[in-house]
């Protein structure tokens, strides 16, 4: 089997769940080789803040899981580091939307930033309980008033909470019409801005605002959040990096406003301008990959690898991760689960064979990366033509001969016999009836490579990572 049926295996089998994910705080450690991008990115801001007009707003957009958090988490980590930092303030729009107000969330990290710096927020704590209060008593008025909001009521509440805020002796006349409301609430919101202007506004980017995980909020608190960033946070001096995923940020306006929203000239009206984050390389991959062994698979005293210590195999795993197009969020997965695949109880125990262990990546990549494909392996539903078609699209053409006899021997498609392997070479044109002694070698090496028998293995290995998956 090849995972390790012990007690104190079974002991361990709850690491996943303890272990804290990697996280790369500098750029000093980076996998991604992202510190150039920060660079022209933080050109980019110098010069591009005099050609607009109010606040700078930046979408740093990436698929999910591609390293954006990573990358505002290092740059942070460097911006704070300079002699003439500017104030930057992190957002996770995402732990904020259970509390439904993007404004609030916002202003309240704005005011911690602000303590933290030695800097009087209280302008702007005044200013935003004027405008609290307002929210306050609408949300409770739709709460028992279906039809509508008692605009009289939350005018009241809201001047009495203002009132006795001040502390003063003389009370105000209170303006209970629609009318009147609605320009007190207009005034509270001016003087919200403006005590923001005070604090954040400059002829230089002074105020960075990095918000992440935009893309996993609900739609309607997503648009508002981007709404809130244009009516209220219009500040020159102020800049905005919202790292999302484009895809998900059209579905949520096109969720709020219809599907026949333009969401190009939508985004335009509040984005300046989309960066794209840089997409990995082979490199990349490769230092990934290696970290991520050191981590995931040989922990002391916590986990050992059944795997073979400085294997050839290890270029092959990275090559995986860049073939199946995988994110290092993906790629992070793949080497947690493989971690369980592959438990032993001791750094002694015995090495898998060298086809098991390619092979086990090889399904892990696809259960990440090409879920559908992954079962129909694991069930045996492709046969030898429509295997090599699809290694040939994922692969791209490399490798493909050297894939399909490792799959072929390992029975990822049914055959009668392992002599019917070279007949089956044939069949899909990767091989000639004049090749038969080379290829027999091959063939044989790759038997070998099974351990003392390839029968079933595939389905041997599909079946350890799911019960592993249940127990997650």
């Amino acid at each position: 089997m090849l995972l390790t049926q012990s007690q104190n295996a079974y002991d361990r089998q709850f690491i996943w769940a303890q272990e804290m994910v990697l996280e790369i705080p500098t750029f000093d450690d980076d996998l991604l080789d992202l510190s150039d991008f920060a660079d022209r990115l933080e050109k980019f801001i110098e010069v591009e803040h005099h050609f607009v007009q109010g606040g700078l707003v930046l979408a740093l957009n990436s698929k999910y899981g591609s390293g954006k958090s990573t990358f505002l988490r290092m740059w942070k980590n460097r911006l704070e580091k300079r002699d003439n930092k500017p104030m930057v303030i992190s957002l996770n729009a995402w732990e904020s939307d259970y509390y439904g107000d993007p404004l609030f969330a916002i202003i309240s990290s704005l005011i911690e930033s602000l303590n933290q710096n030695n800097k009087d927020a209280q302008r702007i704590i005044d200013a935003a309980k004027d405008l609290g209060w307002f929210a306050t008593a609408i949300g409770g008025q739709i709460a028992a008033q279906i039809t509508g909001i008692n605009f009289e009521a939350a005018g009241d509440f809201a001047e009495k909470k203002r009132e006795q805020r001040e502390s003063k002796e003389e009370t105000s006349e209170t303006h209970s019409d629609t009318f009147s409301v609605y320009e007190s609430r207009k005034h509270a919101m001016s003087n919200l801005k403006e005590a923001i202007e005070e604090h954040v506004g400059s002829t230089e980017p002074r105020t960075i605002f990095l918000v992440d995980e935009l893309d996993r909020c609900r739609p309607d608190y997503a648009i508002s959040y981007l709404e809130t960033i244009k009516h209220i946070f219009d500040v020159q001096g102020a800049v905005f990096i919202l790292a999302a995923d484009r895809d998900h940020l059209e579905n949520s306006a096109k969720t709020a406003f219809g599907r026949d929203l333009d969401f190009d000239e939508y985004i335009r009206k509040i984005v300046h301008r989309e960066i794209a984050l840089p997409t990995l390389v082979e490199a990349n991959y490769q230092k990934i990959a290696s970290e991520y062994v050191k981590y995931y698979l040989e922990r002391n005293d916590l986990r050992f690898t059944r795997l073979k210590k400085n294997t050839s195999q290890y270029k092959r795993i990275h090559e995986l991760a860049h073939l199946f197009n995988l994110t290092p969020r993906q790629i992070q997965e793949m080497f947690r689960l493989i971690g369980h695949v592959f438990n032993a109880q001791s750094e002694n125990e015995h090495p898998l064979f060298w086809c098991l262990e390619i092979r086990t990546f090889f399904m892990v990549a696809m259960k990440i990366g090409r879920r559908e494909d992954y079962f129909n392996f694991g069930h045996q539903n492709y046969s030898a033509i429509e295997t090599y078609d699809f290694l040939k699209i994922v692969l791209r053409n490399k490798d493909t001969k050297w894939w399909f006899m490792l799959l072929m021997t390992g029975e990822a498609f049914k055959i009668a016999s392992h002599g019917e392997c070279f007949k089956i070479l044939v069949e899909v044109g990767l091989a000639s009836q004049e090749e038969e002694k080379f290829y027999s070698e091959r063939l044989d090496k790759f038997a070998q490579g099974w351990g003392f028998s390839n029968h079933g293995r595939f389905k041997q290995i599909f079946e350890t990572i799911e019960q592993i998956s249940c127990w997650n």
